[in-house]
């Protein structure tokens, strides 16, 4: 075994500072709640949480699972020259959509125009306005860009017209990138601000979740990926943030989400849905965490990899499973499963995203979205830094060297505002 490999399950048997000395067991999904906190807390930490992660993940990326030191710390990435605490493509564009749907005026109607929506032409000029000008870049400069992304934004800037209809760009765009070779995770890594902004009108939510995805990723499986994604959050968002939570919400009713969707893509079905030919759901519901770990494929994964680590150790680690079991390429679908699988294999922030980043490969995207939906479910309301996000120094260090921390927080605080804005009717 790679030496590592060794230091990340030493590492990873111990929880979180304050959790050090305490026996280890597994961590009931249905005893795992979100932390209550405002509608405003939770946006603005969730997009700070994207942030944290993607910077903490962008030195692994490109880099093979237990080929490199485990990383708990910020650290330089060196892929790229830059400096610890620097974030990458995933936030910049996590923050054009945010930006978007938050100052983006429509045309008055009877003289009068609220400012905030949703609008394709003028999330592709963000994204455009990053690609070429640095704008909402940690180093004023877009240094990385996926393949599918440039592509968009090229085809983009050749058929847009000023004034005129989004519709033949989008055409044009769907006719060039609809093949599952076109099947990246830059949609899915962006769309957390629809359900933040959205979270009040899941079906609404989960339509822009979708549209959003088209303007640079209109493979099906991508669309549909953005629109699972966001019914979590939206989910989660709702059930924390209500005066009248009484926690019982858990982990469990996460995964039963996206496990009852109604897939038309066969491989997220296969990824995500319990598999035809089961036996039906207990009545008894303190027997329904049993039947997932037997039955769902990302919940039998978490009990075989605890299996593994009670029969090497005698205790409970979170040993990272093999690249063949739990992939973490740019593909959207191992994207999305590894950061689901980092979400629910863990019971707190800081654990989930040192997991996700040591997945390697496209590890600042699995840390990206893992976080926004983690920093959507352990966010706590200012003041409050011991059970939340901020419960643990190590995650408390990595906020206090994030690069342009002040930018990503303004933009975060325009979509709460704008948020907070589409409440009032």
């Amino acid at each position: 075994m790679p030496s590592w490999r060794k230091k990340a399950q030493i590492y990873l048997s111990h929880k979180s500072d304050h959790e050090t000395n305490k026996t280890q067991t597994y961590t009931s999904l249905t005893a795992q709640h979100p932390t209550p906190a405002s509608a405003s807390t939770k946006i603005r930490q969730a997009i700070l949480a994207t942030a944290l992660v993607d910077a903490l993940g962008g030195p692994p990326e490109f880099h093979k699972r237990f080929s490199f030191p485990l990383v708990t710390t910020m650290k330089p990435n060196n892929n790229f020259s830059l400096p610890p605490g620097v974030w990458t493509d995933d936030t910049s564009m996590t923050l054009c959509l945010a930006r978007s749907l938050a100052t983006f005026t429509p045309r008055a109607i009877d003289g009068h125009a609220r400012v905030g929506g949703f609008d394709e032409k003028h999330q592709l000029d963000a994204y455009t306005s990053w690609y070429r000008e640095g704008t909402l870049s940690a180093i004023g400069r877009c240094f990385d860009i996926g393949g599918t992304i440039r592509r968009a934004l090229h085809i983009y800037e050749k058929h847009a017209q000023p004034d005129q209809s989004i519709d033949d760009a989008l055409k044009h765009i769907a006719d060039e990138l609809y093949d599952e070779n076109c099947a990246g995770g830059g949609s899915l890594m962006r769309v957390l601000p629809i359900g933040l902004a959205y979270w009040r009108d899941e079906g609404l939510a989960m339509e822009y979740g979708r549209r959003s995805s088209r303007t640079t990723h209109p493979n099906a499986m991508c669309q549909e990926a953005c629109e699972v994604w966001t019914r979590a959050i939206v989910q989660i968002m709702r059930v924390s943030t209500a005066k009248d939570y009484h926690g019982s919400y858990t982990k469990l009713d996460v995964i039963r989400s996206f496990a009852e969707f109604p897939y038309t893509n066969d491989k997220l079905r296969d990824a995500l849905a319990l598999p035809r030919g089961i036996p039906p759901l207990p009545a008894m519901k303190e027997d329904h965490e049993a039947y997932y770990r037997t039955h769902h494929p990302i919940v039998q994964l978490i009990a075989k990899t605890e299996a593994e680590s009670l029969s090497k150790k005698g205790g409970f680690s979170k040993i990272i499973p093999k690249a063949a079991e739990l992939p973490s390429t740019g593909y959207v679908l191992h994207i999305l499963v590894a950061a689901l699988y980092c979400f629910l294999a863990t019971d707190n922030f800081e654990e989930g995203a040192i997991l996700a980043v040591n997945l390697g490969d496209d590890a600042d995207t699995v840390g990206a979205v893992y976080a926004g939906l983690a920093g959507c479910w352990y966010a706590e309301n200012e003041g409050d830094e011991t059970h939340g996000m901020f419960g643990t120094d190590r995650v408390r260090e990595w906020r206090s060297k994030l690069v342009k921390r002040e930018l990503v927080e303004e933009v975060a605080e325009e979509l709460a505002k704008y948020s907070a804005e589409l409440s009032r009717g």
